[in-house]
């Protein structure tokens, strides 16, 4: 039996509020499509004009005299049943319309209710994702009725069902609204006149190429799947049986890769032709956290009456900030999937329970040696502002500049997924994943100009690209303080050799090492003056003393251009800032001490010679084999740090070719560099400039780990970080560095913290009341005896005391001749040094001032030389007198 009431109730209202809803929409489009604001007004002022003529000719109409003698005949008429059965019927048919008219009238309304609301909320999402309403209703209600299916899809796996089947459909959609609607009219049997073929006929040649092209669009194949974390995307187009129209395929989909994006996918620009697939494909494949992506509730709030959100401060103001805190509310509970909060829960029960993974896989533990408590809280030295408070800063400003920088990747075709930004130092660092395509660039020095110019910065940002991952690096201009306790804290408790260290911490936090052994027995440290590296050197040092005690490891410290190092000393307690370190091999040689230094690099060889001869006589390669056999003996690990090593090596050039061959350091360090591997003896060479000219390349050659602050010039970036192309020379911030410590496909960059005198005077005050003193290994005057004895000469013969307090390049003119009046020995042989060659005080002035303080140096060196003549002089004359006694006293006792 047919049921008539659902049919007339519900379909036929239904089906006529569609239609209606089809003709309001096709009506306002036609209306938007001619819409002008001067028609607009004339059709007011028309519409005005006939409702004002239509009222008057009414008024008229009803107030005129023939109206009420109409009236009257009607209602005198003499037949008044009939007239009263008349007035009835109508009155009974008006009420029975009424009744009617009411009663449909609110079932057309209910139904209008029901298709428009949700048509409208379809018609607004058609114009958000910018396809046809059909298509948009297509997604909506599919999505509706798989939504069940799609919930139990979390049950296996998916990280995002509903996004991956609504971006999926989506996709779909975009792919045939590329396309010109001829292509499907074509399908429907018209031409692209819009005239039905005739007598069966499929058109034109051109026209059948259409029909195939737009088939195979209508059977692409799209796959949007999350899980495991990584979001999948590909967009497959099955060729055809014609080469013609696979041409005209790959045309349609030029281009379209940059326009089909999403959250975590990103096509490749143009489409690549599969021929295992048999197709052309785009495909995306972006690492996906759906945490990370849900983020932290507290994030989504700003305080509107803030400071930094008024809109003088350049923020939004009270409304503006108001409805963001809704919006990412509503952000939020869009993310708040059971994945999120799974991914939450195991990411804080994996940090609950973390067991540092290092100690099952490590030769030796960290023993923790440095007592932390002596170094202070830092803060920003210009706001004062806590680290905390800097970073919340940076972050909210680097967040500010994103929408910028991915406007200027665009203008560079650059179309990356924005994974996230990371704040240290004074940098943000931007991580995009690129798509796979082939058109990408390889040189990205005009896109960290251009990024430049653009965002108006004064400083050029670091372009690195690795894995598939574009980083950028920009300076922010907010400081972030570096917690030298924290990085400490968090180094692993596990190392793979002895001397392993920190460098500092990346803009997550996590400390960067560096282990110098048998893969990379030594490494070279770049900075040009004022980036930090001799701080940077420091903590590299303090590091390797928290790692393993003083019986293990010995530092041996040499500085190019000044006493970086004299505060580790143990053999001046009359120094006001004596704090003695149990590590030091011997005491430290600065730059007014050639022969020192050059003694030093002497000892260090002929330690290694004895040491690779000891291994032989036990048939032994390595230091840990030695000191396993022999753990009665045990060799202790020696670390030479040698900073400003150009400055030494200069003054190998100002030596005699008979000289060259026993006082050369070049030709010790190569030595060092190359045999001293298997011994137990490493390098941290440190200098200003990595220019060939400054350091050899058979140093550099021999030497594989590399760190790099800033740098002047282009080419010694390529020397400092070989074969990375990363712009060291761009890099600002005192501290910030560059590490390829994990080889040149893996480069670290991060920051150092800053440690002041007053700290690691403490530190080494720690450490000596935990390890007890300890004396040099080698005196000074021992290892000096060494080495002139290994040139024929004497051991004390001409040994000139060191001043106590050893001057240097920034030492005043006046400290400078008092220490060439005390120390004439000392001051002769090292007059060539930095500390009076590069010394500032002697160069600064206007020409005249200059040149008397160079005349009164001068002058100071003649009076030292004739010093030193006189004193020889009298030497001789002693050791003449000498002799004669003796001959005396021999030929009274014919001993001749």
């Amino acid at each position: 039996m047919i049921n008539f009431d659902l049919i007339f109730q519900w379909i036929l209202p239904l089906s006529i509020a569609l239609m209606s809803y089809y003709g309001v929409m096709h009506f306002f489009r036609r209306v938007y499509e001619y819409a002008d604001l001067d028609k607009l007004w004339s059709f007011l002022i028309k519409a005005g004009l006939i409702a004002g003529a239509i009222t008057l000719i009414l008024y008229c109409v009803i107030t005129a005299p023939w109206y009420e003698q109409a009236k009257y005949l009607l209602f005198s008429s003499s037949n008044k049943v009939r007239q009263t059965i008349i007035w009835q019927t109508l009155l009974n048919y008006i009420k029975i319309g009424l009744i009617w008219l009411l009663y449909w009238l609110a079932i057309y309304l209910r139904s209008i209710l029901i298709v428009w609301l949700p048509c409208f909320y379809i018609t607004i999402q058609s114009l958000i994702w910018r396809i046809s309403f059909n298509r948009t209703a297509n997604i909506i209600v599919q999505l509706i009725i798989l939504s069940p299916w799609l919930m139990l899809k979390y049950l296996f796996g998916y990280q995002t069902p509903f996004f991956d089947f609504f971006q999926k459909k989506l996709f779909l959609a975009k792919l045939k609204e590329n396309l010109n609607d001829s292509y499907f009219d074509a399908l429907s049997g018209y031409d692209d006149r819009g005239n039905k073929f005739e007598n069966g006929v499929g058109g034109t040649v051109q026209t059948q190429r259409i029909k195939k092209t737009a088939l195979a669009i209508r059977q692409s194949r799209v796959v949007v799947k999350t899980m495991d974390g990584l979001r999948y995307a590909e967009i497959f187009v099955r060729k055809s049986r014609e080469t013609d129209t696979d041409r005209l395929i790959a045309e349609v989909l030029k281009g379209l890769g940059s326009r089909l994006t999403a959250p975590s996918i990103r096509f490749p620009e143009d489409a690549t032709f599969s021929a295992d697939k048999g197709g052309f494909l785009f495909d995306s494949s972006v690492p996906y956290n759906a945490a990370d992506e849900l983020g932290l509730w507290k994030d989504n709030f700003s305080n509107p009456f803030a400071a930094s959100n008024k809109i003088k401060n350049k923020g939004k103001g009270f409304l503006g900030t108001y409805l963001t805190n809704c919006l990412n509310m509503l952000r939020y509970f869009r993310h708040l999937t059971p994945a999120s909060f799974l991914e939450k829960m195991q990411a804080k029960d994996a940090k609950r329970f973390y067991r540092d993974p290092t100690l099952d896989r490590s030769k030796y533990l960290v023993e923790h040696n440095l007592d932390l408590s002596v170094i202070k809280t830092p803060v920003d030295p210009k706001t004062g502002a806590t680290i905390k408070q800097q970073k919340q800063l940076a972050y909210k400003k680097a967040m500010q500049l994103e929408p910028d920088l991915n406007q200027v990747l665009n203008s560079f075709k650059i179309n990356g997924t924005f994974d996230n930004v990371m704040v240290g130092g004074n940098t943000a660092v931007y991580s995009y994943t690129l798509p796979r395509s082939p058109h990408l660039p390889t040189n990205f020095d005009n896109l960290a100009k251009g990024i430049s110019n653009m965002l108006k910065m004064p400083d050029i940002p670091i372009v690195l690209v690795s894995a598939g991952v574009l980083k950028i690096s920009l300076v922010t201009g907010v400081n972030i303080p570096v917690d030298f306790r924290e990085m400490i804290k968090k180094r692993p408790s596990g190392v793979s050799e002895v001397i392993s260290g920190l460098i500092g911490v990346d803009a997550m936090g996590k400390p960067i090492e560096f282990s110098l052994g048998n893969q990379i027995p030594h490494m070279i440290l770049f900075g040009k003056t004022g980036s930090g590296k001799t701080v940077t050197l420091m903590n590299m040092i303090y590091s390797v003393m928290d790692s393993k005690n003083p019986e293990e490891v010995k530092i041996i410290y040499i500085d190019g251009k000044g006493n970086s190092f004299e505060l580790m000393r143990t053999d001046n307690p009359e120094n006001p800032d004596y704090h003695p370190n149990p590590y030091t091999y011997a005491q430290p040689a600065g730059a007014g001490d050639i022969e020192y230094v050059r003694a030093l690099f002497n000892h260090v060889v002929k330690l290694t010679q004895d040491r690779i001869e000891l291994f032989k006589k036990f048939n032994i390669s390595k230091i840990e084999e030695y000191n396993k056999r022999f753990p009665d003996k045990k060799l202790c690990t020696i670390l030479v740090i040698c900073d400003e090593l150009s400055t030494i090596i200069d003054q190998d050039a100002q030596l005699k070719s008979s000289e060259a061959a026993e006082n050369n350091v070049t030709d010790k360090i190569e030595y060092l560099a190359k045999m001293s591997r298997s011994v137990g003896i490493r390098l941290i060479l440190a200098n200003q400039t990595a220019r060939k000219e400054k350091i050899p390349g058979r140093i550099t050659a021999n030497i594989s780990g590399r760190v790099s602050l800033g740098v002047t010039e282009p080419v010694e970036s390529d020397i400092a970080l070989p074969d990375t192309g990363i712009k060291a020379h761009y890099i600002t911030q005192a501290g910030e560095f560059y590490s390829l410590m994990k080889g040149t496909n893996h480069p670290e960059h991060g920051n150092s913290p800053f440690l002041e005198d007053e700290e690691m005077y403490d530190l080494n005050d720690k450490l000596e009341e935990k390890f007890g003193h300890h004396d040099y290994v080698y005196t000074r005057q021992e290892i000096i005896d060494e080495f002139r004895k290994s040139k024929g000469e004497e051991g004390d013969n001409d040994m000139y005391v060191v001043p106590n307090n050893l001057p240097n390049q920034n030492s005043s003119v006046q400290d400078l001749l008092a220490a060439i009046k005390n120390n004439p020995q000392w001051a002769v042989v090292n007059r060539k040094s930095p500390i009076f060659a590069e010394n500032k005080d002697l160069h600064a002035g206007t020409k005249r001032e200059v040149h008397h303080k160079e005349k009164l140096i001068n002058e100071a060196f003649e009076q030292a030389q004739d010093f030193i003549n006189a004193k020889k002089a009298e030497e001789v004359l002693d050791a003449r007198k000498h002799s004669g006694k003796f001959l005396a006293r021999g030929k009274d006792k014919g001993v001749i």
